[in-house]
């Protein structure tokens, strides 16, 4: 379990990259409702679960998956 859990964290970063690049292309042409729509519903809710794995993969014991 510990290892399919901390594969989720650099899942979730390269989603949290790609959004910010997102939004400050919409910020950039003024489409404050797509950037709101980015920020609010997928940066937030990334940047929450960035957050809760990497306490549980943090205080996790390190397991070997083969």
């Amino acid at each position: 379990m510990p290892v399919q859990v901390s594969r989720l964290l650099p899942a979730h970063e390269i989603v949290l990259k790609e959004a910010r690049a997102m939004a400050r292309r919409a910020a950039e042409g003024q489409d404050d409702g797509t950037n709101d729509l980015i920020v609010s519903d997928v940066i937030r809710c990334n940047e929450l679960q960035v957050w809760f794995i990497a306490e549980h993969v943090a205080n996790a014991p390190t397991v070997d998956a083969t």
